[in-house]
């Protein structure tokens, strides 16, 4: 592919990005970016609320249903909103729960990059060799050459 060799183009996690900052700069960039998500995404446990929200959602319908005598198909046809709503206010109590900020204060700060840009492959197709950074993202933005 011609943009393999661009200076401000690389690869990262299969996919093609481009950035105003030469390659390498951007593609460390990033990988130290994500590293610290993995390292601290173990403090983001939102889906654990949601999922025991959903669950308890889904059971206090079937309770309810079946402690109200009801035709099973009215509280089956039910079990989508008790899903749903349970699922809200798991969510609801889990960002009470959670600190105000986007992480704990005793972390490091979290790595920034430079603005990067995902390219899409009709544009890498397309996309002469000598295509400057900016063209390049003004293009992927777009979703073509041209």
């Amino acid at each position: 592919m011609a943009l393999d060799e661009h200076p401000n183009v690389f690869r990262f996690e299969a996919r093609l990005w481009v950035s105003p900052a030469p390659r390498d700069e951007a593609l460390e960039q990033l990988r130290a970016q994500r590293a610290w998500d993995k390292e601290n995404a173990k403090l983001q446990r939102w889906w654990v609320s949601f999922s025991i929200g959903a669950a308890v959602g889904v059971a206090g319908v079937l309770a309810v249903g079946s402690a109200a005598n009801l035709d099973p198909t009215l509280y089956l046809l039910l079990l989508p909103v008790g899903f749903g709503g349970g699922a809200i206010i798991g969510a609801l109590i889990n960002k009470r729960f959670n600190a105000p900020d986007a992480q704990h204060a005793s972390l490091p700060a979290r790595p920034t990059t430079a603005p990067l840009t995902l390219i899409p492959s009709r544009v890498a197709k397309a996309a002469p060799e000598q295509a400057s950074a900016a063209e390049l993202i003004e293009w992927s933005k777009r979703g073509f050459v041209g």
